[in-house]
């Protein structure tokens, strides 16, 4: 699928759109899904593997424009202490309108938790702290898949 038209600087656009957020799965096109991370760029992966990660989450999130899917989010959760935020996405070209922001506060506001946690992509770290994240010195990360050599070089772990 083609990247859509990047409307950043198309003001009009903007004041005419409504971005809906949803948190149901219901319509969800999982290929268009795996397309948005693989663009944001956030992670290849395949279609079956979106929607089962999402269909195994806490909570799911999902950002629509016009009825087209254009961001999502979900959260892992014990329901009581504990929750993380992963796979936070928006297309590239309707970045920058406020709609990743729009999905996180959803998000956070459906949370019964006393504490939440995420990772972000290097040098994503300001929108999170727009949010009211700080960051935590005592996590760690384990990769035993092979992915350790590249999360190093990306400078996701630290040794």
């Amino acid at each position: 699928m083609g990247a859509l038209t990047d409307h950043r600087q198309d003001h009009e656009f903007y004041q005419s759109t409504y971005a809906k957020v949803t948190f149901t799965r219901d319509g969800v096109d999982w290929d268009v899904l795996a397309d948005i991370y693989a663009r944001a760029p956030l992670a290849e992966r395949t279609a079956a593997e979106v929607r089962r990660a999402f269909a195994n989450s806490y909570l799911c999130c999902f950002a629509w424009v016009d009825g087209r899917l254009v961001g999502a989010a979900r959260a892992t959760s014990d329901g009581v202490f504990y929750a993380t935020v992963l796979d936070v996405a928006v297309d590239p070209g309707f970045q920058g309108a406020g709609i990743g922001q729009k999905m996180m506060r959803a998000l956070l506001r459906r949370l019964p938790v006393q504490k939440v946690y995420l990772t972000t992509v290097p040098g994503k770290e300001g929108f999170y702290e727009k949010l009211g994240f700080l960051h935590q010195t005592n996590a760690m990360g384990f990769f035993p898949l092979g992915d350790r050599k590249e999360a190093l070089e990306r400078g996701v772990l630290v040794e």
